[in-house]
């Protein structure tokens, strides 16, 4: 083809499509032309599309931005215009503040969990406790209640503590309740608090008023009267030992009673009497396993045949109480004296059972079937009594015991037959007192001696540890005049 040719067919393919379809060497027919214009409409219709809605939500955004600075605009205008009232609330509460206070004492660090009320009876034994341990044991325990009664002490117009005790005697309107001393001591020092009022309960809830008959610290036992019109019926503690003979065979099981300041409110808790030494200071305490709460404290412990056995005390673990042989003992020296008076001997003993297997075992190889105390502690004042700590003391002016309870029993019969001989009773006697020991001394040497302390001085108390779990005292005070104070533990 020549080139005239050529340039005559281009321009004819420019002027007219369809020539240029014809010439197309593709193919392409006006159907695939108006696809791809199709084509090309659509993408330019999403593009278009695409930007519109873009620029609708920069709009939008916009237009929210506008509307968070105005709403920011008028809140700042409502707190200019609040400003003022929002000062006088604050300066209310301080106000509020400064008449209302709260004060916390004996706050445990780092404490979590709920506070319970601080006397509180909800874990003293179960409504079925004495179901399990037949009829004839709970109608003891049923007899006994009547004798039980609940106790609540106050300095001024604070609530001090709450136990239970037992009437001891009734006579022309009068009765005497043995309790424990913790009813009167202070919180924070082992003395009796001031300005007290006691209240104690009956088990029909009558109300009584008692009085402070006597007290000692050592034993924490608490004598307490009552003037009541009602004919109200007496128990009394068993002065037989045998029952705390750990070597005898006889069954050792037991019944805490209890009672809250109510009508009707009696607790009972069962256990068995355990061979430990308790971890309180007082040599005579034996322990059960008996569990009760601070509303126990100073109730009686009773046998399965009816028997007062001693009284309580209370700690978490375990139930320690004081043998009733000594509290009658107590109640002799009461009686007699005025208060209990105990020589200084400056012996701190335990019970054999309380030692390890192993001990237990060298002892018993040594002294077979020995029965007594082991010293634990000697008083610088008793040093020059030649007993050690170890030794083995089996008698006490001739006669046996088995544990620290009996031997702390002798002691306060043999201060009783000291002091009516003597007929002269004093704060800090001067008077000579002879007490011979049978000793068994250890160490290698097993020999058997008499020993000999002579004590010039008695004690009408002395002091061991009772500790009692301290209560959290919540005081609210209104323009510094208290006005209300809950306790908790």
């Amino acid at each position: 083809m020549s080139t005239n040719e050529i340039s005559g067919s281009n321009e004819l393919c420019a002027q007219d499509p369809e020539v240029m379809t014809f010439y197309n060497l593709r193919g392409s027919d006006k159907t695939t032309i108006l696809r791809k214009k199709e084509l090309q409409r659509l993408r330019k219709e999403r593009i278009e599309n695409k930007c519109f809605r873009k620029k609708e939500k920069i709009r939008k955004a916009k237009e929210i931005v506008d509307n968070a600075l105005k709403i920011r605009e008028e809140l700042h205008q409502k707190y200019l215009r609040a400003e003022p009232w929002l000062k006088e609330q604050e300066r209310q509460r301080l106000e509020r503040n400064k008449r209302f206070t709260t004060e916390i004492i004996n706050q445990p660090p780092d404490y979590r969990g709920e506070w319970d009320p601080y006397v509180s009876d909800d874990e003293f034994g179960t409504s079925f406790e004495l179901k399990r341990t037949g009829w004839e044991v709970e109608k003891f325990a049923l007899d006994l209640a009547r004798s039980t009664v609940g106790l609540e002490s106050f300095t001024g117009e604070n609530h001090l503590f709450s136990c239970s005790g037992t009437i001891i005697e009734f006579l022309n309107g009068i009765c005497s309740v043995v309790t424990s001393a913790s009813l009167i001591r202070c919180m924070d020092k082992d003395e009796q608090a001031d300005e007290l009022k006691i209240n104690v309960w009956l088990p029909s809830g009558e109300k009584c008023e008692g009085f402070i008959s006597n007290v000692d610290l050592y034993y924490n036992i608490c004598l307490v009267t009552v003037h009541c019109t009602s004919n109200l019926p007496k128990k009394s503690f068993n002065d037989d030992t045998g029952f705390f003979d750990l070597y005898g065979n006889h069954s050792k099981d037991v019944v805490a009673l209890g009672r809250s300041c109510e009508p009707w409110s009696l607790k009972v808790a069962s256990g068995k009497l355990i061979p430990r030494r308790h971890r309180f200071d007082c040599e005579e305490l034996l322990v059960s396993s008996c569990k009760i709460t601070k509303i126990g404290v100073g109730g009686p412990l009773m046998d399965f045949n009816g028997n007062i056995v001693g009284m309580n005390f209370y700690d978490k673990k375990e139930t320690p109480f004081l043998p009733s042989f000594i509290v009658l003992k107590c109640l002799q020296h009461f009686k007699e004296f005025g208060k209990v008076v105990r020589p200084l001997h400056g012996l701190r003993v335990g019970n054999l059972h309380k030692e390890s297997l192993a001990s237990l075992e060298k002892i018993c190889h040594e002294f077979p079937k020995v029965c007594g105390v082991i010293v634990e502690k000697v008083e610088p004042s008793a040093e020059h009594s030649e007993i050690k700590v170890g030794d083995i003391i089996t008698h006490l002016d001739g006669i046996a015991f088995s544990n620290a309870a009996e031997f702390g029993g002798i002691l306060l019969d043999r201060c009783v037959t000291q002091m009516l001989e003597k007929q002269n009773l004093s704060e800090d006697c001067n008077q000579m007192i002879s007490l011979k020991f049978s000793v068994k001394t250890r160490g290698g040497i097993s020999e058997a001696t008499t020993r000999t302390i002579n004590t010039d001085k008695f004690t009408p108390s002395g002091l061991n540890r009772w500790p009692l779990p301290r209560p959290i005292i919540v005081r609210q005070y209104a323009r510094g005049v208290l006005f209300s104070e809950d306790c908790y533990s």
